[in-house]
């Protein structure tokens, strides 16, 4: 229904004259009142959804065995690296104890073949040393016969004296050849040490990766948090045998909350990630609680038309996954009347406000729009100059005397 200012003038006059039947005028009804605002409207769209963690994973064995132990019960607050479970090791620490033996071995053969090493290289240097010295001798006696054979010639020397120079030189020549020998067999002997040692250097290196891999079973026998939070479900009981990816508990971070909600694309093409937004969760108290949107998801299914957005909860005390909360976006504005919530009443069924002019208040019957959180929309109405009753309504019918108080 639309009343323009003279309609709501002449509903006023027309009560200004009010009196019981008996000619006694009518107490004053004492009522505060504000006037009416013309301002930019949010239409908000509702959303629901849940509270779920963003971390939340089942805790599975990773190796075969018999569960030892079970260091959680339900409903534990637990910390990144605490202690879930124990899978039975034996048979992965004896393996262990092994693959280090081996390992152990391989280290001092490894050790032995430096010192073979440095043993050839010290024959590799004598030898050649004492190549050295028989080339020194068989030059000297070269020298030496070189000169006798002259002397001989000349008559200075006896024959034998001339033929043993000739028999040290051939002494001397053998004698080289000999420690020529025995230079190249300390080189090969320091190649064959050289070899040794590389093998035993990539034994060692073996024998340690084995150590490594022997330590996996064990370290995976003993299951650890992954991060932070609250055991929600335990699957096993010590005793039980699992298997690899047997579920042992499940752990949800209940301290990183968000809550998902499909909103039109439309509405999402006016959002943004960071963008401030408030959820109401009822079990918490229903107050407004100030979040941020983390991400939007476009759907994979086009004929949709939604995105998801992806609300981050900041925690609270009293929250707790699984909760129902309310979401409220905005998505375009729009301008209009609107009056106190106060000041909305019901009368013979029919919603409205009491306007006050000149001491008289007139029940207005409208219709409404948007309702906020402390005002409301009246539509079809011209609110300029319109003050409006928002205390004693109670006491109010149409056409009664009031004082405006402040």
């Amino acid at each position: 229904m639309r009343l323009g200012v003279v309609g709501i003038a002449g509903l006023l006059l027309a009560a200004c004259a009010r009196t019981t039947t008996t000619g006694t005028a009518v107490p004053a009804v004492s009522v505060t009142v504000a006037p009416l605002r013309y301002a930019q409207i949010a239409t908000p769209i509702e959303l629901a959804g849940s509270l779920a963690p963003v971390q939340s994973v089942t805790v599975g064995a990773i190796s075969a065995g018999r569960v030892v132990s079970v260091a959680m019960r339900i409903g534990d607050v637990i910390r990144a690296g605490d202690v879930i479970a124990q899978i039975d090791a034996s048979g992965a620490a004896a393996a262990l104890a092994q693959a280090r033996a081996s390992a152990a071995a391989a280290a001092a053969a490894e050790d032995a073949s430096t010192a073979t090493i440095d043993a050839a290289t010290a024959s590799v240097a004598s030898a050649a040393a004492q190549l050295e010295a028989a080339r020194s001798r068989k030059a000297l006696a070269a020298t030496t016969s070189a000169r006798m054979a002259n002397l001989y010639a000349q008559g200075a020397i006896s024959q034998q004296q001339r033929d043993q120079s000739q028999a040290d030189v051939a002494e001397a020549q053998a004698s080289v050849a000999q420690a020529q020998a025995g230079l190249a067999g300390a080189r090969h002997n320091l190649a064959a040490a050289h070899a040794q040692s590389h093998a035993a250097a990539e034994s060692a290196i073996g024998a340690q990766a084995g150590v490594a891999a022997a330590n996996v079973p064990l370290r995976d026998a003993t299951l650890t948090a992954p991060f932070g939070g609250t055991i929600v479900n335990k699957f096993v009981e010590p005793g039980a045998v699992v298997a690899p990816g047997s579920p042992v508990v499940t752990v949800q971070n209940s301290h990183d909350l968000e809550v998902d909600v499909a909103v039109p694309d439309d509405a999402a093409a006016t959002l943004v990630p960071g963008a401030a937004i408030d959820v109401d969760v009822e079990a918490a108290g229903n107050r407004p609680i100030p979040a941020h949107i983390r991400a939007i998801v476009a759907s994979q299914n086009p004929a949709l038309r939604s995105s998801t957005l992806k609300i981050a909860v900041p925690d609270r005390p009293g929250l707790a996954p699984g909760m129902y909360a309310r979401v409220s976006i905005v998505t375009h504005t729009h301008s209009g009347w609107i009056a106190p919530l106060a000041a909305l009443v019901t009368r013979a069924g029919q919603s409205g406000v009491f306007a006050v002019r000149d001491g008289i208040a007139t029940f207005v019957p409208l219709q409404t729009g948007t309702v906020g959180a402390t005002s409301v929309e009246l539509l079809g109405i011209d609110g300029r100059g319109m003050q409006v009753a928002v205390s004693g309504l109670e006491r109010l019918d149409d056409g009664s005397r009031v004082a405006v108080t402040r």
